[in-house]
């Protein structure tokens, strides 16, 4: 995917001396003077439009500030010195950065009505320009419509309660595992068998599919394409559409990058089609009770032939334990179990014979 940054916007943090909402790039309160402490954070406020102020343009994209480590005074990234002491600011740690906002993206807002006094101010006013009342908690001039949107990072899923859910299945493998691989082996007796074997005939029939335009077959009859979505990836190609969203991450400095992040959709033609394939229209058969099995006879018509061959051998055996079905596909094994020899069965823990052993 492809990203590219389409401006920034000022965050807000609170004073902890006041309770004033300060611009984020405002270093002091603008109420009590006070510095901004480096566990005061950034938070989404009113305020989404994009700066459009060239120098604070230049400040926000200059990364997170750096906290002087001797009087605490925030300074901006890259700053060798303190701006407040003086203090060298090699080894001083950088604020926090790169934490995705939930919120939405940079907007236009509309004009905030003071709750005290009832003026209404310029868009992304923190103050009221009448009574300078705090405008935090105003409402704006025009409602948004709709439900507002569900908030993010709130679900109540936590990785432990899935502990138990883990543990089940766990269980339920252990469970599985001993009735199918846990065996016993005990004497039979043939005490009757028969078999089956097919042949299967085949004839050209003409199919339905669908499938994308560049991959029908040489001799598809097309009955009709429509667009559809295929594939994606991050570059630009024609007829592509392009899929954008936004996000807005903490620079560390008061504000936020508004990063777009698109790829492209990539939708080609989808065909349905007739195509001739060999499909079964009849099969020969058969069967019988003795250790001779043979391949029925058939004939073939015009246009039509042999498929697969199938064979199935069951043999019935008595035990200590009571009557045992044995089935197989080996017909060499089948030939040697004949009524009344012994044989060592080794059966699951599901009473089912998984193997036929001289004993």
């Amino acid at each position: 995917m492809t990203k590219k940054t389409l401006g920034y916007v000022e965050l807000e943090w609170t004073c902890p001396n006041c309770g004033n909402k300060n611009p984020g790039l405002k270093k002091t309160c603008v109420t009590c003077g006070s510095p901004q402490p480096q566990s005061a954070q950034f938070e989404l406020g009113q305020q989404r439009e994009l700066i459009s102020d060239a120098q604070k343009a230049a400040s926000a994209a200059k990364g997170a500030d750096i906290y002087c480590p001797y009087c605490n005074t925030r300074n901006p990234s890259g700053a060798q010195a303190c701006v407040q002491c003086g203090g060298d600011l090699k080894d001083a740690l950088k604020r926090e950065s790169g934490r995705v906002l939930n919120g939405a993206p940079a907007q236009a807002l509309a004009p905030v009505t003071c709750t005290a006094c009832g003026t209404v101010n310029p868009p992304g006013s923190l103050l009221c320009k009448s009574c300078g009342a705090q405008l935090g908690a105003a409402s704006p001039a025009v409602p948004p419509s709709g439900p507002p949107p569900a908030a993010k990072g709130n679900s109540t899923f936590r990785p432990w309660m899935a502990l138990p859910i883990i543990g089940v299945l766990l269980l339920c493998c252990v469970v599985v595992g001993f009735l199918f691989f846990r065996t016993s082996a005990v004497i039979g007796v043939v005490t009757g068998s028969q078999w089956q074997r097919t042949i299967a005939i085949e004839a050209q029939r003409e199919v339905n599919h669908e499938d994308w335009k560049d991959q029908l077959p040489a001799h598809a009859k097309v009955q009709a394409c429509t667009q559809k979505y295929r594939s994606r990836q991050d570059n630009p190609a024609p007829g592509a559409k392009e899929v954008c969203s936004t996000q807005l991450v903490d620079q560390g400095n008061g504000s936020a990058k508004v990063e777009e992040t698109c790829y492209y959709e990539i939708y080609a033609d989808s065909c349905t089609y007739t195509a001739l394939e060999w499909q079964n229209v009849d099969q020969a058969q058969a069967s019988g009770t003795d250790l001779q099995p043979y391949w029925p006879q058939f004939n073939l018509s015009n246009g039509q032939r042999e498929g697969d061959r199938n064979e199935s051998y069951t043999v019935d055996f008595s035990t200590k334990d009571g009557a045992s079905t044995f089935t197989t596909q080996d017909g060499a094994l089948y030939s040697q179990l004949e009524p009344g020899t012994q044989w060592t069965l080794t059966i699951n823990a599901l009473g089912g014979v998984v193997e036929v052993s001289p004993p």
